[in-house]
Formats: structure tokens, C-alpha cells, sequence
């Protein structure tokens, strides 16, 4: 499934939440218009309970279908086709494939979920999501707090990071100002959050020299700004400190 999606494409661990976007479109594209695959919060993704529903015509519709030609064989017969025989054939194959990519994703969570807790050390004192469309950046600073016992998972969109904050709990996010062509994504997610009553400790790594944006971080929330590595460290250890 993933080298259906993201043909040529290294994909780490963590793009699930980017993997199930991708699926949504490509069954939306496909002519599903609904939300067939909904987010569990602190479980993963399963099926929308419609989907799970209309299986059950077809099927039944195919295993009747099955039995006349085993008896039939050998009497060829044209029979006209009813007027619901195009959308069966139409819907049959989107729901196949439905069903073997939400296999395949229920196995890659499962096994998302295990590498979770071998990906940190036991005796972890916190865990960091960090945000940045470029994280090999930061492999530096990951590296850092890694030897801290601080756990970091990293994703390349703020629509990644909305889909994991439903699914897991950070003691703090970290991300940087601006991705691709929107200048103001990170400050754009902060105050998202707090709208939404998310209350999650966020620090800005980024280059900002500008006084103004520093006063809007800080009046929409941001608990502070970092553009050299020293400063970083010292802000993030100074917040799991106070833990």
C-alpha cells in the first residue's frame, strides 16, 4: 500500500497519520464521498460504521450469484442485467480495497505501537512531538535530548502533528515558524491549539529577530523562542526541571 501511494518514497515510521490522509483522498477520488476511516483517540484508525455496514448487501448479493452457476453450468442464458448491477460492480472493488489497505494499516499501527516504546528509554522523563519540514535539521538537537532520557518524534506538517496530539500525550511540542509556501505555519498551529483549548507547552526554533513577532508568540500562548542551539537546550531542560 505504501508503494501504491508513495511510489520512490522513504517513509518513516511515523507518516502514518500523512498515510491515511493519502488514503481518504485516494478513495474520495475513487467516488467515496463520505469518511470511510475515522480517527480512535489513543487507539488508531478503524473503519466508519457505514462501511462496515455495506458490505454486507454485497456480499450476500455475490454468494447468490455464486450458487445458479454451480448448478447451471452447462445451460448458457442470458440474463438482463438489473438496474443496481453497475454500481455493485462499481462499489465492490473501492471496498475490496478498502478492506486490504485498513489490514495493512491496522498491522503498521500495531506495529507503530511497539516501536513507540522501544523508541524511548526506560526510564524517560518526557517526550517532545516536534514539528519542522526539514527534521534532519534537527538531528543534532534530537540526538541531544535522546541522551536527556527526553523521547522525540518528529513530523513534517502541522497536519501531522493535529493527528498524533488525538492519539498521544507530549509534554511539550517544538516547531519551527515557517513550511513551504505558508511563512506563519507554526504560529498558525499554536494558535489553532489553543482555540481548541490545547494547552501543550510550545516553543519556536527558528531564526526571529523581529520584536513584534516575538510579542504575538507571546500573546497567542508560546511559552518561548530559541534560534541557536545552547539556548534551546538550556529553555527545554529548564521546562522538564520544573516537572
Amino acid at each position: 500500500m505504501v508503494k501504491l501511494l508513495w511510489p520512490n518514497t522513504v517513509v518513516s515510521d511515523w507518516s502514518l497519520p500523512k498515510l491515511v490522509s493519502d488514503l481518504r483522498s485516494q478513495l474520495n477520488r475513487a467516488g467515496l464521498q463520505q469518511n470511510c476511516i475515522v480517527t480512535v483517540r489513543g487507539q488508531g484508525y478503524r473503519f466508519a460504521p457505514a462501511i462496515e455496514v455495506s458490505e454486507h448487501p454485497l456480499t450476500s448479493t455475490l454468494m447468490n450469484a455464486q450458487a445458479p452457476l454451480a448448478t447451471e453450468q452447462s445451460m448458457p442464458a442470458v440474463t438482463p442485467q438489473s438496474e443496481n448491477a453497475l454500481p455493485a460492480r462499481y462499489w465492490l472493488p473501492v471496498l475490496v480495497i478498502a478492506c486490504l489497505c485498513f489490514v495493512g494499516l491496522m498491522t503498521h499501527s500495531t506495529e507503530q505501537t511497539a516501536g513507540l516504546h522501544f523508541g524511548e528509554p526506560s526510564d524517560a522523563i518526557g517526550r517532545i512531538l516536534w514539528v519542522d519540514d526539514n527534521p534532519t535539521n534537527n538531528l543534532q538537537e534530537k540526538r541531544y535530548f535522546e541522551r536527556h532520557h527526553i523521547g522525540v518524534y518528529t513530523v513534517k506538517s502541522s497536519e501531522e502533528a493535529l493527528l498524533l496530539l488525538q492519539m498521544y500525550e507530549y509534554n511539550l511540542i517544538i516547531s519551527d515558524m515557517g513550511r513551504a509556501q505558508e511563512p506563519l505555519a507554526g504560529l498558525k498551529l499554536l494558535q489553532h491549539l489553543r482555540s481548541e483549548g490545547d494547552n501543550t507547552p510550545y516553543y519556536f526554533y527558528t531564526l526571529i529577530d523581529n520584536q513584534e513577532m516575538l510579542e504575538v508568540i507571546k500573546t497567542s500562548g508560546g511559552q518561548g523562542v530559541a534560534t541557536e542551539r545552547p539556548q534551546l537546550y538550556g529553555q527545554i531542560l529548564s521546562h522538564f526541571a520544573k516537572k
